[in-house]
């Protein structure tokens, strides 16, 4: 792990000098026009967008000193953070939340084994990338309680009243903290979130149609109600209320004052579908929502999202949902300890088995060495550090493995095409990565 990290400093710095920012030129032509990304972004391309996105960020850490120069001078400024395997998220926690905007900055982190002992290595910013990896998986994942999906595996915060307690909504502001911190890095994380939710971070209010992904059933209630051409009073017998089921319990809440009095009428019906929609969709998850929002603006101001709608904003936590470019890949990859580079047989017979794999078998490989299935947004040229292949000796009997934190993937040096294809698609199916063997 040390000689990957010692190479991370490294690609780093040639990363940032080869990334392409915005020209002075460019950007003296765009500001004057910034009112146009809040009031008609999507007249300007989504690419320009992303790189002014970046942009913004860049500005940010000058502004607060955070650059890769002023943090390589002013190492007493960093924090550190001591995480335990197996105790990600309550580490993190403890650790982290308390830090506020203060995350933008740099966090070294220092891992600890199931026996208590730190981890060999020397955090170049590798393992925070690590961390925010696994530490994303299990803050989303849905049997913790505070999230949950819809029909199409879109995440959504849990409406309940238990997430609504303190505690919980401590954790939705730290788990806005976080995913703030994955955009300010440009680090990909793997959860999907739902397009209503999406919506509020651009600070708009949920309606009927976004139903539809949330409760399909009530959706498709509210539709028959809309269009029911009977006596809607004495046919279907409805007031101005909604039922409430958490834990076995049926609750019955008032949609306006004395409700339950309120018969549900041809006439009133359309406010009755809009209150019951609301309720469902902006009220019982007001408190999460905030307490996430808040959390996400410390770290990225609302103005920067704004440039966005939901599906690219999706794009811009998650990358592209689209088949992996392997011609695109290779011309972003960087080698280290092979002859003749992409020209050894090897790196050639890589490349020969990784083209013939199918979709899944691409973005299984390329999770493996990145930690996320997905390409980068605008190509594996954003890959920061690049997709690395490193030379990993002779023995022929080992497995291909893998360091996420940096984007690493070290590869025997195999001598038969076949072996390589049989010890890489083994690797990348077993669900494992950083130092498997």
């Amino acid at each position: 792990m040390e000689e990957d990290v010692s190479h991370l400093a490294r690609r780093r710095q040639i990363v940032t000098r080869t990334t392409p920012a915005l020209s002075k030129r460019q950007l003296a032509f765009i500001s004057p026009r910034l009112g146009v990304l809040n009031n008609i972004p999507f007249v300007i391309p989504f690419a320009t967008r992303v790189a002014i996105f970046r942009q913004f960020i860049e500005n940010d850490r000058r502004r607060m000193h955070l650059t890769y120069e002023d943090q390589m001078y002013s190492r007493s400024r960093h924090h550190r953070a001591t995480i335990r395997r197996g105790h990600v998220s309550e580490d993190s926690f403890a650790s982290l939340n308390g830090l506020g905007g203060a995350l933008k900055g740099t966090i070294q982190i220092i891992f600890k084994d199931q026996h208590g002992i730190e981890e060999t290595g020397i955090d170049g910013g590798g393992l925070f990338k690590e961390l925010l990896t696994e530490l994303s998986k299990e803050a989303f994942d849905t049997d913790r309680g505070l999230w949950l999906e819809t029909a199409q595996h879109e995440l959504y915060p849990n409406p309940h009243a238990y997430a609504r307690e303190s505690a919980q909504l401590a954790w939705y502001t730290f788990m806005g903290r976080i995913l703030g911190k994955a955009l300010y890095e440009g680090i990909l994380i793997e959860a999907r979130f739902s397009g209503f939710f999406l919506a509020k971070w651009l600070g708009r209010q949920s309606y009927l149609d976004d139903l539809a992904d949330l409760d399909p059933e009530l959706y498709n209630g509210l539709i028959f109600l809309k269009n029911y051409t009977g006596n809607v009073e004495q046919d279907l017998s409805l007031n101005f209320t909604i039922n409430d089921e958490e834990f076995g319990v049926s609750r019955t809440i008032e949609l306006v004052p004395g409700g339950s009095d309120i018969a549900v009428t041809n006439e009133n019906r359309i406010r009755y579908i809009y209150l019951t929609s609301h309720y469902r969709l902006n009220g019982q998850m007001a408190l999460q929502c905030a307490a996430f929002f808040s959390g996400l603006s410390e770290i990225i101001p609302e103005r920067f999202l704004r440039m966005f709608n939901q599906e690219e904003l999706r794009m811009l936590v998650g990358g592209v949902d689209r088949p992996i470019d392997i011609e695109d890949l290779k011309a972003n990859t960087v080698y280290g300890g092979w002859d003749g580079d992409e020209a050894n047989d090897t790196i050639r017979n890589f490349w020969s088995v990784v083209e013939r794999f199918d979709k899944d078998d691409r973005s299984k490989l390329v999770k493996f060495v990145t930690s996320c299935a997905r390409p980068p947004l605008l190509g594996f040229k954003e890959l920061n550090p690049r997709f690395a292949i490193r030379r990993a000796g002779d023995d022929q009997s080992r497995l291909p493995t893998s360091s996420t934190c940096v984007n690493l993937l070290k590869l025997p040096d195999f001598k038969d095409k076949d072996l390589l294809e049989e010890k890489l698609r083994l690797s990348i199916n077993a669900g494992a990565g950083f130092d498997l063997s």
